[in-house]
């Protein structure tokens, strides 16, 4: 199988941008850092001085690139129509190369989802919650559940919840569900946080797709998309996860490949080349299935990567949430504006990427609703984090979209 990412950051693109600062007011880090270089103009204006000779790539520069979130709203307001993408994964490819270092965490991170779904990760996520309780009881903390996930409390500053592994971790792999009179099929790419966390979720997935009518088959043997490998700049490891996956899905005929994760659907879709949709444009599109709501009010967090790398219309969700019978949609001011989760960017970016949370929390309690939900398993995973820390967790429940929707299913 011949594929190879072009890595060359070259003077096109460098040169793509107009300098019109329209992708100021849509970037998250330049919302809380208020700073040039922190915004999407800011740093291809150093890629640009980089590409022309102007000024030397050194560690700061590249400090510079991997302070970016990588939400791509930026090409989602862009009137020149920027390539930042692919800009950006250029360039923080580009900087590893020139400087020689690479973030040791960044980097173990990356392997660590490009291994997910080999025996070894199969086998160590057995372990995991035994392993947690243990940390709790070395350092004499407390790790309490909240919302089906763990909180690690012993680690200064850098406080998050740690999904609790799901009990059966990959047991969707190989699954397959027919309905009687089927109208297509589809190929579920489930996704690590799903495989590993959110088994529930996936199980979700699967029961909805079903009563629209669809047959679903999940890969046996699927490995993490590659997307925030390549978002990184490890090209290396995507170009490996991408010949695994591309052999694997080739395995099956199928329709279209349904996912419940934006940031997979998008490499799906521009990376593979693949038919790509969402679990919620099928509903959408089929319209055949009732939801009955408890009369809860609930607001939604749109994924980033829906409406940049998976071009959704968001009309799509908003369609979906207002359908859900006794129940009221409430959208929130800020309901498009990055999370700050990010993947790695939350960890290294800490203090910006909880401002940003901080911010998102306090948007959804001025909805007054009881539900945020959200179509990303990492959004949902932030947004717990966030509602524990600095919201009110008792009475705002934090869910991905497919699990509220087969909750309020009438299968009558």
């Amino acid at each position: 199988m011949d594929h190879k990412i072009n890595v060359q950051l070259t003077v096109e693109l460098a040169h793509q941008c107009v300098k019109c600062s329209a992708c100021r007011s849509v970037c998250p880090t330049y919302s809380i850092v208020k700073e040039e270089r922190s915004s999407p103009r800011g740093r291809l204006a150093l890629a640009e001085a980089v590409i022309d000779g102007i000024l030397p790539l050194n560690e700061d520069i590249a400090k510079q690139w991997n302070e970016c979130a990588m939400c791509r709203r930026c090409e989602w307001i862009c009137p020149n129509e920027v390539e930042y993408k692919e800009i950006m994964f250029r360039a923080r490819y580009s900087a590893d190369k020139e400087t020689g270092k690479k973030d040791p965490i960044k980097t173990a991170v990356y392997k660590g989802l490009a291994s997910m779904g080999s025996l070894i990760s199969k086998s160590a996520m057995k372990f995991a919650p035994t392993l947690m309780k243990s940390y709790g009881a070395l350092f004499k903390k407390d790790v309490p559940e909240y919302n089906g996930v763990f909180l690690n409390t012993g680690i200064p500053k850098f406080t998050k919840l740690i999904p609790k592994p799901t009990a059966k971790p990959f047991s969707l792999r190989g699954k397959k569900v027919t309905p009687e009179n089927k109208k297509g099929t589809l190929l579920f790419f489930t996704g690590c946080m799903i495989d590993a966390f959110y088994g529930k979720t996936g199980e979700n997935v699967i029961k909805l797709m079903e009563k629209a009518g669809y047959e679903v088959i999940v890969p046996e043997d699927i490995r993490c998309c590659g997307a925030p490998q390549l978002y990184g700049g490890y090209v290396d490891l995507f170009e490996k996860l991408y010949e695994h996956n591309k052999k694997e899905i080739d395995r099956y005929n199928f329709d279209y490949i349904v996912v419940a994760c934006p940031t997979c659907g998008g490499a799906l879709k521009e990376e593979y080349g693949y038919p790509v949709k969402d679990f919620a444009e099928i509903l959408e599109e089929e319209g055949n299935l009732v939801f009955r709501g408890n009369g809860e009010a609930v607001t939604f967090h749109f994924p980033c990567h829906s409406y940049t790398a998976m071009k959704m219309n968001m009309d799509t969700y908003r369609n979906v949430l207002k359908s859900i019978e006794n129940s009221e949609y409430r959208e929130g001011s800020e309901a498009m504006m990055c999370c700050g989760f990010a993947g790695y960017f939350s960890v290294s970016n800490y203090e910006v990427a909880t401002e940003l949370q901080k911010r998102k929390i306090k948007d959804i309690e001025n909805t007054n609703s009881s539900y945020v939900l959200s179509d990303c398993p990492g959004c949902v995973f932030n947004l717990m984090d966030g509602m524990y820390k600095h919201g009110d967790y008792k009475n705002i429940s934090v869910q991905h979209l497919a699990d509220f929707l087969a909750e309020r299913l009438n299968n009558d």
